[in-house]
Formats: structure tokens, C-alpha cells, sequence
């Protein structure tokens, strides 16, 4: 690498750790980050995931911030620092793999990074799945020997251990991009993509022989694939966002309907540039023999990566799409003629803007008396809406005062309903959770049978405080299961305490 651009990169990687670290201590997501932090925790424990507790995710990534949290420490911050260091990463590979293209990189960049403070995925595996997969798209355009393809199969077999959807999305569009250069650009490299894939099924299998030796393999493929093909999609489905809808949207302030409105929009641009980008194709404005490469290498990529969004049509869940499809910004504007001032300014306008209005909401509410910290050992400097948090301060203390036991159980009022329960709390409260079902899901502690588990190991552990979360979106779901678990929980516990949403019940002896 030259020495301009080794200095460019590390401005782009600072820049973007900067952008990213600004209001990283503020709001929590107690559901999604909550799941990485405790599945990281149950493994420094020694437990092992699909054996010892319930995930749908993959676990290398539960490793790797087990690792993080070992030399590092617990608390929220350190943890989202992580995060913000593997997505100022991803940027950086973003920027070298346009400018590798000899393309202006900088739009594709900006964008990219706007998009992503926007869901940073704290405490969630998706930073670490993105940089393998820019990793990925790297070196499929920029190979040039065997060992190339060997670090493209690693890179595909790490992917999946970290993110399976991700890494069979990737392993997809790795065989599409194949096809293209052997079919079309009559490139001979089918022997090498033979390397990829021999480097590729060899790591899975040594993989899927761990998962088997520690007795995993087979809670793996029950949890990660079956329960996600049969049951996730009827209990976390969302609908495709309407722009028009939220513009008309009662009882919401000017400012988030404006903001909700470029979020629906912005669902739809993969798609769009996409379309365009076929156009363009139709009408011979790409030279496919020496450009197709990069255009169909990131088209295919983006396309087969909006699968994420097809079933939970939500921005975070098109945003690995989105933000691969932003390398094609600056050539489809190129090919369009449409380089000159007004039209750069008006897309800086419209990607920038809303993701700084929402960066500076959270300033302000974090530097004025609107928002608290959260008092517990491990969310130092964490701040929420002071309403908020003065309801958790409260519950925290209640459980630490009242709940001597090292054991607690977080679930929600109506189990036969079930939207998300509060898995932070057991990092909060520095509780260790009383099943192996701190992960509670529709289709999954709705249903009888692990009703059953939740309600035997409660048994055994004799739970002196149960807490309960109660979210008005469980009253949206589809799945509707049973209330046993409900059942024993009134027959053997008291209401004690009310915290805003939180409902705390003593055990009845």
C-alpha cells in the first residue's frame, strides 16, 4: 500500500472511531446487547451454548467477546468500545476496497458511515460478521494467487461460525460472483474457487466435529436453523416500511416522523441502485469486461444480503445490504452524469443529516439533566431518560437488597405472549440466570415444553425474586402459547414491587 493511502486509511479509521465513540454511552438496549454480553458471561462460566443454554445465534462471536470481556473488564462502555473499534474497521476496509477500484471513495464512505452510527449493534455479533464480510468482498476483487482464495475460504468459514445466515449469504454470492467470472468475463479460474471451496468445507467440518465433541452439534441445528425456519419468522416478521404511513403517523412529533420517513426510504435503496445499475447495463453504460467485476461482485452481495431484511423488514435488518451497496454510489453517479455540485450536496444532505440530527438528540439528552446513569458495577458512564432510569436504579437496588441468591429469573408478565424480556438485567443486577433460557422468544418459551424446563429449574433453585417485564408490543404478537409458567408464578409468588414496566414477585414461602 502506498504511503498516501496507508495515511488516508488510519484518517478514515479514526475519523469513523470518532464519529462512532460520540453518545456511545447513551440509551440501552436491553434485549439484543443483553444476549452477546450474558451468552459471553455463560461462556467464561464454562457453559457452552446450545448444551447449556438457548441461542439461535452462532457462537464464535461469544467467544470472542468472552475473550474481550477476560482482559477487559464487564462494564457497557468497554464492551461497546469493542464494537465501535470492529465497525471503525469495517469502514476502513470499505474505503480501501473502493479506492482499490480507483474510484473517489469518499461518498461511499460518508455514507457508509452515517448509516451505520445510526445501529451500531452494541454487544451484538453483526460488527464482527460485516468485517469479514468487507474482508471477503476485498479479496474477491483484488485476488491474485491461490492463497488468495485460501483467505477468502477462512474469512467464509469465520463468517459463519460468527453469523451462519451471513456466511451462507456470503458462501451464495461467492459462487455467483464464480459463475459471472468464468461464464461471462471467460476468466479460468475455476480451479482456484476449488481451492476456496476445498479451505472452506475443510474448516466446516472441523467446526461442526467441535460443536459435536462438546455435545452442541445437535442443540446447534435445533435452535439456529429449525426453530429460526419454523418458528422465528411467524413471531418476528415485519412488515415492508411505508413512507407515506410514516408521514401520516398519529400522536408523533414532527421530528420523528421526518426521521421515520428517511428510514423507510432509505429501507429501498439497495434495491434502487440496483435497478439502476441494470439499467445502466441495458443501455451498455458498463463495460462489462472491465468494470463488471466490481459492479457485479457488490451487486450480488447486496442483493443476496437483503435477504436479512425480507422477514424482519426493519432498517437494521437491510443495513448489511445497504451498506455494501454504497460502494456503487460514486460509479452510478458517474455513469449518470450526475458529478456536479448540486447533486453531491443534495445526497451529503440527505445521508448525512438525519443520522447527525439523531447523534445530536442523544447529546443533548445525555449532557442535561433529561437523562441518569444506570448505578450498577458494570454500566459506568451509561445513561438513559432520567424517568427511565430511575425506575431501573430502583429495581436494581430492590433485587440487591431483597435477593441474596446469585440466581434470578427475567422474564415478562404474559408468557403466552411474548415480545422481548430484559436480558440485561442480569448483567445489571449481577445476577446469573436461574435457566438456560435467559433468551426468551415467541414460538420458543411460549410453548409448553419449555414452560415446563423454565418452571422445573425455578423449582430447584428455589428463586426468591422472579422479575418481570411487561412491553405494550406483546400485545401485537402472533404467537399465542400457553400460560403455564404464568400459572406457577401466581401460585407460588407475590406481587412485591412496581418499577414502570417492571413487575417484581417474591416467592411465597
Amino acid at each position: 500500500m502506498k504511503r498516501q493511502n496507508y495515511i488516508s486509511a488510519w484518517w478514515i479509521f479514526f475519523a469513523a472511531f470518532g464519529w462512532f465513540l460520540l453518545g456511545a454511552n447513551f440509551g440501552i438496549n436491553i434485549y439484543d446487547e443483553g444476549i452477546g454480553i450474558l451468552g459471553a458471561k455463560r461462556i467464561l462460566a464454562g457453559e457452552v451454548p446450545y448444551r447449556d443454554f438457548w441461542t439461535i445465534y452462532s457462537p464464535l462471536w461469544y467467544y470472542v467477546l468472552g475473550v474481550w470481556i477476560k482482559l477487559f473488564g464487564n462494564e457497557i462502555f468497554v464492551i461497546r468500545l469493542f464494537t465501535i473499534l470492529l465497525n471503525s474497521i469495517s469502514i476502513c476496509i470499505l474505503y480501501n476496497t473502493i479506492k482499490s477500484q480507483k474510484i473517489n471513495p469518499y461518498l461511499g464512505t460518508l455514507s457508509a458511515t452515517m448509516f451505520l452510527s445510526i445501529s451500531p449493534f452494541y454487544g451484538r455479533a453483526i460488527p464482527l460478521a460485516l468485517l469479514f464480510t468487507f474482508l471477503i468482498i476485498y479479496y474477491l476483487l483484488n485476488k491474485k494467487n491461490s492463497c488468495d482464495y485460501i483467505i477468502i475460504g477462512v474469512l467464509n468459514a469465520l463468517l459463519f461460525a460468527t453469523r451462519h445466515d451471513f456466511g451462507i449469504y456470503a458462501i451464495a454470492s461467492t459462487i455467483c460472483v464464480a459463475t459471472f467470472e468464468n461464464k461471462l468475463l471467460k476468466e479460468k479460474s475455476i480451479n482456484k474457487y476449488l481451492i476456496y471451496l476445498t479451505t472452506l468445507i475443510t474448516i466446516l467440518s472441523i467446526y461442526f466435529l467441535l460443536l459435536h465433541k462438546i455435545g452442541a452439534l445437535g442443540g446447534y441445528f435445533e435452535y439456529a436453523f429449525r426453530f429460526v425456519f419454523e418458528k422465528f419468522g411467524a413471531g418476528r416478521s415485519l412488515p415492508f416500511p411505508n413512507p407515506l404511513s410514516a408521514i401520516v403517523e398519529e400522536s408523533v412529533p414532527v421530528g420523528s416522523k421526518i426521521y421515520n420517513f428517511w428510514l423507510s426510504l432509505v429501507f429501498y435503496l439497495p434495491f434502487v441502485i440496483i435497478g439502476t445499475l441494470f439499467y445502466l447495463i441495458m443501455k451498455s453504460k458498463v463495460e462489462i469486461s472491465s468494470e463488471g467485476k466490481f459492479f457485479v461482485t457488490v451487486t450480488f452481495f447486496s442483493l443476496i444480503f437483503s435477504a436479512q431484511g425480507m422477514v424482519r423488514s426493519g432498517y437494521e435488518h437491510i443495513l448489511p445490504s445497504l451498506l455494501i451497496i454504497t460502494m456503487l454510489l460514486t460509479p452510478i453517479l458517474v455513469k449518470l452524469n450526475l458529478t456536479n455540485k448540486f447533486y453531491l450536496f443534495f445526497l451529503l444532505i440527505f445521508f448525512s443529516f438525519p443520522p447527525v440530527a439523531k447523534k445530536a438528540q442523544s447529546l443533548i439528552y445525555l449532557y442535561s439533566d433529561k437523562s441518569l446513569e444506570i448505578k450498577s458495577h458494570s454500566s459506568r458512564y451509561i445513561k438513559i431518560p432520567k424517568a427511565e432510569a430511575e425506575n431501573y436504579n430502583n429495581l436494581i437496588e430492590y433485587v440487591k437488597i431483597f435477593d441474596r441468591s446469585k440466581y434470578l429469573f427475567s422474564g415478562v408478565l404474559y408468557h403466552e405472549k411474548i415480545f422481548i424480556n430484559d436480558i440485561m438485567l442480569y448483567h445489571l443486577a449481577n445476577r446469573y440466570p436461574a435457566t438456560k433460557y435467559h433468551e426468551l422468544h415467541p414460538g420458543q418459551a411460549t410453548e409448553a415444553g419449555v414452560q415446563n424446563e423454565i418452571i422445573t429449574e425455578l423449582k430447584s433453585k428455589e428463586i426468591p425474586i422472579i422479575v418481570l417485564y411487561y412491553d405494550k408490543e406483546s400485545e401485537k404478537q402472533k404467537i399465542i402459547g400457553e400460560n403455564y409458567l404464568d400459572e406457577y408464578i401466581r401460585e407460588n409468588y407475590l406481587l412485591s414491587k412496581i418499577f414502570g414496566n417492571y413487575y417484581v414477585f417474591r416467592l411465597n414461602k
